[in-house]
Parts: C-alpha cells; structure tokens; sequence
C-alpha cells in the first residue's frame, strides 16, 4: 500500500515538475516583465503615500506591503492563465485525461501549482535583489523574527493552495463558458479588490474590511502580508490560518464535485 502511494504521489510530483521546466521555456518574456514591475511599484508607492497622508497610515508598512504583493504576484493573482487547460477543455482534448493514471482535479491541480512557482522563481527573486536597496521612502524594510518568519510562510503556501483551487473553479466554468476569459474578468476583478492586491486593504473602511473577510479572497491576497508587516496579531493570524484551510477544503470539495459532474455530462463527437 505505501509503494502504491509512493508511486501516486511521485506521478503527481512528475506533473508539477513538468508544468514548471515547460514555463522555463518562456523566461525570457518573464525577465522582460521585470523593468514593469519597478515602474508599476515606483508609481503605485508615490499613490499610495498620498493615500497614507489622509488615512494616517504608516508609510513604511504601505510600502513593504506593496513590494510583497509585486515580489509574491504570481501566488496572489488571479490573473495567471493556463491558456493549455483552456485549450484542453474547449477542444475536446480532456478525454485524454481519462487514460492517465492521475485523478483529473489533482493533475491540474499540480500543473496550475507548477506554473505559478515556475513564474515564482522567475521574477521575484530578480526584484527582491534590487528593492532592498532603493532609496529611503521607496525601499522595503522589514525585520522578520523566526516566528513571524515561519507564519509567514505558512500562510503564503496555504495561500498558493487557496488561490489555486479558487482558479479551478474558473476553468471548471469553461465547460459552459467554452472561454476562460470572460469568467476570469468577472472573478479576477472580484479577487483582486476585495483581497487587496489593487488598494492595500488597510485603506478600506473598517466596515468594508469586515464585509470582505466574508470571502475568501482576503486569504489569499492580503492576509499573509498584513500578517508579516505586522498589522495583525497573533490570534489574528491563527484565526486565519484555521480559515485559510477552511476554505481550501469548501473550494477544493466543490472544485471536485462540478468538475466530476461535467465530466460525466461531456460528449466527445470523433473517434
């Protein structure tokens, strides 16, 4: 029994592997991207210093949140497409995800998690070398201890989780949609406000701050970062924790669920 899932658990690894060694292939196009995020985050940090002047905000913690959301994007995006999922799902070709050896939900389940830590690795590490050494007011300045430390990765990799089965529910829709597109702007445009990626979340209204922890996507997004600059405390930070994984159970049950009801309902038309 443990060889068999031994040898399970290593199809799936096989899998995330692939998915990131394939993203490798566009990594030029990814450095390229680089330059954009400094001007994006130069830009988005003199906004938000303006922000902070009326919210009386602390500069210093607007400033590390933004370069941790540039530095982690492609695990708090929703906006990281599997354009070959899409492809499969429209074109008729998941029947043969029915001849792996693979359930179908984990399989794009690890190649979704492949291609975000392949983008991961690409262009967070170029970024961090520089921003710890920009100019006072621009650069980011953090003392991390060992416990802040270790929550703080806890809860980017639940974060990754999250934010992946949350992205299968969008692809599970191009079964009706036949596009990921058009559901990816109506649920990345939600995602992306109401989890803080566009305006920090400490700038919303208290009782808009409430109204959004209702969802999921403060999980995702903003949760790990308020959590490492040292806006929550440390039952704050456990509660969500313990609903980081609540939601990823409710996503990944439901994720399951839809995409197997589909897959009984499909028709393949051909040979």
């Amino acid at each position: 029994m443990n060889n068999i899932r031994r040898k399970i658990m290593k199809r799936y690894f096989s899998v995330l592997m692939v998915e990131f060694k394939k993203s490798w292939l566009y990594r030029n196009a990814a450095f390229a991207s680089i330059p954009l995020f400094f001007m994006r985050g130069l830009l988005s940090i003199a906004m938000l210093l303006a922000f902070s002047q009326i919210n009386h905000s602390h500069p210093q913690q607007l400033i590390n949140y933004f370069w941790l959301i540039n530095l982690f994007y492609p695990i708090v995006s929703a906006w990281v497409v599997d354009y070959d999922l899409n492809t499969i799902i429209k074109s008729g070709n998941v029947a043969y995800e029915y001849i792996k050896p693979l359930n179908i939900y984990g399989s794009w389940f690890m190649r979704v998690i492949g291609q975000r830590l392949s983008q991961l690795c690409l262009s967070s590490f170029p970024i961090l070398l520089v921003i710890c050494f920009l100019p006072t007011g621009f650069k980011m300045q953090l003392t991390i201890s060992l416990s802040k430390g270790l929550l703080f990765l806890l809860t980017i990799i639940l974060a990754l989780i999250l934010n992946v089965v949350l992205s299968l529910l969008v692809y599970v829709s191009v079964f009706y949609t036949y596009s990921v597109i058009g559901s990816l702007l109506v649920f990345g445009s939600i995602m992306e406000f109401t989890g803080g990626t566009v305006i920090p979340f400490s700038l919303f209204p208290i009782g808009l701050q409430h109204i959004f922890k209702l969802f999921p996507f403060w999980y995702g997004s903003a949760f790990p970062f308020q959590s490492l600059t040292g806006q929550l405390t440390f039952y704050q930070i456990i509660h969500g924790l313990l609903l980081q994984i609540i939601w990823i159970v409710v996503a990944a049950a439901l994720g399951n669920l839809w995409l197997n009801h589909q897959l009984h309902r499909i028709e393949i038309q051909g040979g």
